[in-house]
């Protein structure tokens, strides 16, 4: 019997430790955990430092960086309204899915003279910017079209 509440007792100091220490800190009642912290850490410090690692002082720091995302995240969730909130979910999304595409300078660069071509024809006397100061732009533009050309192969249009 001694042995089995020695264990249990063991166990729940245990779990009772784990338990506190996968909270790093709360703010305003919001949780911010070990492992949120440690991914801050790992950013910041390119993983040469840890939530155990640090000192009191570096902590609160951290805790200070972190908690303005925590508190405009709940914020937001109680003032945006629903379509504000789909429409902010929506371009979040597009500029994530816009990062990930592939656009090469080739594709920019004949784009950018498709451009040209057509102002041209269209006796256009607006002034064209250089490649260089308008690939970017164009690079971004491009990766929209590709996202969107993704979306609407799959979509099921029906028109009432």
């Amino acid at each position: 019997m001694k042995k089995l509440l020695l264990i249990l007792g063991l166990t729940l100091g245990v779990t009772s430790t784990y338990l506190s220490a996968a909270t790093a800190a709360t703010v305003n009642g919001m949780e911010i955990t070990v492992d949120e912290a440690n991914n801050a850490l790992n950013k910041l410090t390119q993983g040469k430092m840890t939530w155990e690692k640090l000192e009191e002082k570096g902590k609160t720091q951290l805790i200070q960086m972190m908690a303005p995302a925590k508190l405009v995240a709940a914020e937001s969730k109680k003032a945006l309204t629903d379509k504000e909130k789909e429409a902010a979910l929506a371009g979040f999304w597009m500029q994530k899915k816009m990062s990930e595409a592939q656009v090469s300078d080739k594709e920019a660069k004949d784009a950018y003279t498709k451009m040209v071509d057509a102002a041209k024809k269209a006796n256009n006397k607006q002034q064209i910017p250089e490649f260089e100061a308008a690939k970017n732009s164009i690079k971004m533009q491009l990766a929209q079209e590709k996202v969107v050309g993704v979306l609407m192969k799959s979509a099921k249009i029906k028109v009432k």
